[in-house]
């Protein structure tokens, strides 16, 4: 029996011996951009599931369709945001209230494929996690210049630990 709808928030990373290219390369910008206390940047790629969903539907919905097993590792998180802890900055990008979502619209329908007919929408995001000797301005500069484009995207931003 699937449970009442409510929204579960989904991180998909890539294993820790796995190279995060794309952070990696944010990493190089965040230098370009003159900022030096970057130690290392984590990509997340990040999902807003909604809908009246067991948890077996959701473990087949991030293990067949969102995750690779191989490569990747994915986890729950909770409204507070990413796992972020002290020394690093956690950042969410995710898109405006009505800009069309074309990765969480393929999403839904690959779920829905799947079999689970409880899912109601999928919503995309990118996150990351920033580690470093950095101050909020600084985050907020590399959100502006390098994260999130202002006019269709809504960033937040978080000390870890706190």
């Amino acid at each position: 029996m699937a449970a009442d709808s409510k929204t579960w928030r989904i991180a998909v990373v890539n294993k820790a011996d796995v190279v995060d290219a794309v952070g990696e390369g944010l990493r190089g910008d965040i230098l370009d951009l003159g900022i030096n206390g970057i130690e290392r940047v984590r990509h997340v790629r990040l999902y807003a599931l909604r809908g009246a969903l067991s948890s077996d539907e959701l473990d087949r919905i991030t293990t067949g369709l969102l995750a690779d097993p191989v490569t990747q590792d994915h986890l729950e998180m909770a409204a507070e945001g990413l796992p972020a802890v002290p020394g690093e900055w956690g950042v969410e990008v995710w898109f405006r209230r009505g800009v069309t979502d074309a990765v969480g619209e393929t999403a839904l329908k690959g779920s829905r494929d799947l079999g689970v007919a409880g899912i109601e929408s999928v919503e995309t995001g990118r996150g990351y996690i920033l580690a470093g000797q950095l101050v909020r301005s600084q985050i907020d500069t590399i959100c502006r210049r390098l994260l999130a484009n202002d006019v269709i995207e809504r960033y937040a931003c978080y000390e870890g630990g706190k």
